[in-house]
């Protein structure tokens, strides 16, 4: 199925060595390897995918419809369909 995104599909990145204070509002997919201070929000009503890295934190909430932890998020965790804790996740 050429040119069709699958779920699963990361659109942008923020690295590691990236750190951002205010909100961040998405579509599609997101893998975050840095720090953010502020809330993250998928759009509403479209498939999103977020990816939290294992050298990730968040300090805020967290909106997603799809949403994978392996970092450590300090705030309130919303997911819609999937929420996957992996070994090294730390919500608080």
């Amino acid at each position: 199925m050429l040119g069709r995104k699958s779920k699963s599909t990361i659109d942008s990145l923020i690295g590691i060595s990236t750190s951002i204070q205010g909100d961040v509002h998405f579509k599609g997919g997101l893998r975050i390897d840095g720090h953010i201070k502020g809330n993250i929000n998928a759009e509403a009503g479209q498939p999103s995918v977020l990816v939290i890295s294992e050298h990730a934190k968040i300090v805020g909430e967290i909106r997603a419809v799809h949403l994978i932890v392996n970092g450590e998020i300090i705030g309130d965790v919303h997911s819609v369909e999937l929420l996957e804790l992996q070994p090294k996740a730390r919500i608080t």
